[in-house]
């Protein structure tokens, strides 16, 4: 699916989930930003483009950095950082829905979570798992149980398409209702 897509899946669940209107910010930006965290293994996807135009051909040289501070301000632990960077490196040398669509990245994704900042962990996963199951849903599915290369899927939605656009604006319009529902 596309980015836009999986951001509104994300949050729209969030949003839906989340009681405190304090946390809610962080939270959703917390879930958009997991919500394509997937997708970074392709320098196509919204998060790769985004920050591959503020770093160019320093992407990744800039993820390790950022990870450093991460560690170095004590939002990761040792551990986090480790895996952290494990992560990175299976995501960047590996085809497109390949580690970071599968349980392996995600259970890596999740116990970098846990041994790290507690706060982030719900809108993260929520974020994370929206991503895998729309992904599920496309005529490409995932690998569920990468580096075994079979995709799992129910194709129902080819990316990109009418059906893609039109998901997304109606997760779009159900976070707006949310919000209002929350706020008004």
């Amino acid at each position: 699916m596309l980015g836009r897509t999986h951001t509104a899946i994300a949050l729209a669940a969030t949003a839906a989930v989340i009681k405190d209107p304090v946390q809610l910010p962080l939270s959703l930006t917390i879930a958009a930003a997991s919500s394509l965290l997937p997708d970074i293994d392709t320098p196509d996807s919204m998060l790769r483009h985004q920050l591959n135009k503020y770093t160019g051909i320093l992407t990744f040289p800039a993820l390790i950095t950022a990870g450093y501070f991460l560690f170095k301000y004590k939002y990761f632990s040792l551990p986090g950082l480790i895996l952290y960077l494990i992560y990175l490196v299976l995501a960047f040398i590996g085809p497109h829905r390949g580690f970071t669509h599968s349980l392996a990245g995600f259970s890596i994704f999740i116990i970098i979570l846990f041994v790290s900042d507690k706060a982030i962990i719900l809108p993260a996963i929520i974020g994370y798992c929206t991503h895998l199951a729309a992904d599920l849903l496309t005529s490409s599915g995932i690998p569920l149980l990468y580096p075994y290369n079979k995709s799992f899927k129910i194709p129902l939605v080819r990316t990109g398409s009418l059906l893609d656009i039109l998901i997304g604006l109606a997760f779009g319009l159900m976070f707006m209702a949310i919000l209002f529902q929350k706020f008004i």
